[in-house]
C-alpha cells in the first residue's frame, strides 16, 4: 500500500476544529530548526517494537540516542514476550538489513518454525517471527543506552510535563519519541478509543515431541505455523511460538475467540468485560467462567485433532491464561501535532499513536515501519519535517486500520 503524494486533502478531526491541516500548521507554534541537525541524545520512552527499531536504525546512523523504560532488565524476565507474531515479506527484509543478518543466520534465529524459508523478490508471503528473540537482536548492541525500571509519569500542566524518576538522568533533548503504546501516560485530548465486542482468551502449552509428533505434527503441514478452525462465529487458533532445538519441545498458543452473544448487553455476557483493569487479565473468576464456557462449546460441536487435545477444560487450567480486549486506539491528529510543537517535542510512535486489535491485525507491522522511517527523517532533517512526515503518513494509517477493521469483520461473521 502506498503512501499518500501529497497532503490536500488531509484535514484536521472535525469535531476538534474546522480548519485544514495546513492552517492548522500555521496556527501552531513553528518547529524550530535543529542545527546541528541532532543537538542532544534523542529520548525514546518505552521499549517495544517501535523504540527498538528507532534505536537499532539510529545505532546504525551513528545518531545517540537513550532509552527510558518502565520495564525491568531482560535478565530478570527471561521468558518476556515469548511468542511468534506474523510480518509480511517486507517487514521481514527491512529487518534483515537492519540487524545485517544472512538470510540463514536470520531463519534460524528468528522464523517461527526455523524451516520457514526466508521470503525473496516481491511476495506478499505473510510468515512468523519469534518477539522475544527479535527484540533481543534489535537490543543487543546497545544494552547501556536503556535506562530500565524507568516509569515516566506527566504531570497535568507546565512547560516540562515528563517526569522521570529521581535516580535518573532524563537527559535535555530536542526530540522525545513516546513509544509506550496504548497505555501510553501521555494522552492525546480528543483521541479515539473503542473495544470491539469480541470476546477473546489466549492460553500458551507446552507440548511434548513425542504429542507433537502424534497429535498435531500433521496438522500444521509444511512451514505453517498457524492454523484456525471456525463454528460458526467462533474462532479457534493454534499458533507456534518455538520449538526447542534441543528436546523437540514446542510451545504453542491458543485463542478462543468469539463476538458479545447476540442481544446481550455488555453486562449480560460473562465473558464480556471491556471496562476491566489491565490487571484483572489473568482473574480467576473469569477464567473459570471461561472454562465452563468451554465446556459448553465441547458438548455442542466436534473439535477435530489438536483442538480436541488443546482445548480440553480440565488440562487447561493448568495453562496461564489471559483475557484480551479487541482495542482501537486512534490518537487525535491535530493534538498530535500539537505536543510535537510544545517545548518537550514529543512525537508519537507505533501503538501510542494508532493501535489495533491483537487478533488479524498488523500493529508489529506498522510499529516496525514507524521505527524506520522516523529514523530516516532524523537523518535527513534532524527533526525539522517531522511534522510533515506525520501528516503524510497518516492517511495510509488509516486506510491500513480500515482494512484491519475489514478483516475482523469477516473473521468473526457466522459461517452458513
Amino acid at each position: 500500500m502506498a503512501l499518500p503524494k501529497s497532503t490536500k486533502k488531509l484535514s484536521a478531526s472535525k469535531h476538534i476544529r474546522k480548519m485544514s491541516m495546513k492552517s492548522f500548521l500555521e496556527s501552531s507554534p513553528s518547529t524550530p530548526v535543529h542545527g546541528p541537525l541532532v543537538r542532544s541524545p534523542v529520548r525514546i520512552l518505552g521499549s517495544g517494537l517501535s523504540a527498538l527499531t528507532l534505536a537499532r536504525s539510529l545505532h546504525k546512523k551513528k545518531i545517540p540516542f537513550k532509552i527510558f523504560t518502565k520495564d525491568c532488565p531482560p535478565e530478570d524476565s527471561p521468558n518476556r514476550h515469548d511468542y511468534s507474531l506474523s510480518l509480511p515479506a517486507r517487514s521481514i527484509r527491512s529487518l534483515k538489513l537492519l540487524l545485517n543478518m544472512s538470510t540463514k543466520s536470520f531463519q534460524d534465529h528468528l522464523l517461527v518454525p526455523n524451516t520457514t524459508p526466508f521470503p525473496r523478490g516481491t511476495t506478499n508471503t505473510i510468515v512468523r517471527v519469534h518477539r522475544g528473540r527479535l527484540e533481543r537482536c534489535l537490543r543487543s548492541l546497545f544494552k547501556d543506552d536503556i535506562e530500565w525500571n524507568c516509569e515516566i509519569k506527566v504531570r497535568s500542566s507546565g512547560p516540562s510535563r515528563l517526569v522521570f524518576p529521581p535516580h535518573v538522568d532524563a537527559l535535555e533533548g530536542n526530540i522525545t519519541f513516546d513509544c509506550m503504546g496504548v497505555h501510553s501516560p501521555v494522552q492525546c485530548p480528543g483521541s479515539y478509543n473503542v473495544i470491539s465486542p469480541i470476546v477473546v482468551f489466549r492460553g500458551t502449552v507446552i507440548l511434548s515431541k513425542t504429542l507433537w509428533d502424534q497429535k498435531f505434527q500433521d496438522w500444521f503441514p509444511r512451514n505453517t505455523a498457524h492454523i484456525n478452525k471456525k463454528f460458526g462465529a467462533t474462532n479457534l487458533d493454534l499458533i507456534i511460538n518455538q520449538i526447542s532445538e534441543q528436546t523437540g519441545e514446542v510451545s504453542l498458543t491458543y485463542i478462543y475467540s468469539r463476538p458479545v452473544l447476540d442481544g446481550l448487553m455488555d453486562t449480560e455476557d460473562e465473558l464480556w468485560k471491556p471496562t476491566r483493569p489491565t490487571h484483572e487479565a489473568a482473574s480467576p473468576v473469569l477464567i473459570e467462567k471461561f472454562l465452563d464456557e468451554i465446556k459448553t462449546f465441547r458438548h455442542k460441536n466436534v473439535l477435530p485433532g489438536p483442538y480436541n487435545v488443546i482445548f480440553n477444560p480440565e488440562k487447561m487450567k493448568e495453562d496461564r491464561i489471559l483475557h484480551w480486549l479487541m482495542r482501537t486506539l486512534r490518537a487525535d491528529q491535530p493534538e498530535a501535532i500539537k505536543l510535537w510543537a510544545s517545548d518537550e517535542k514529543i512525537m508519537k510512535l507505533g501503538d501510542a499513536v494508532m493501535s489495533m486489535p491483537i487478533v488479524e491485525t498488523i500493529g508489529a507491522e506498522l510499529a516496525i515501519s514507524d521505527g524506520l522511517k522516523a529514523a530516516e527523517q532524523i537523518e535527513k532533517f534532524g527533526g525539522e519535517r517531522l511534522h510533515c512526515w506525520f501528516i503524510e503518513r497518516w492517511q495510509w494509517k488509516l486506510a491500513v486500520s480500515h482494512e484491519s477493521y475489514r478483516r475482523v469483520l469477516v473473521r468473526y461473521k457466522r459461517s452458513m
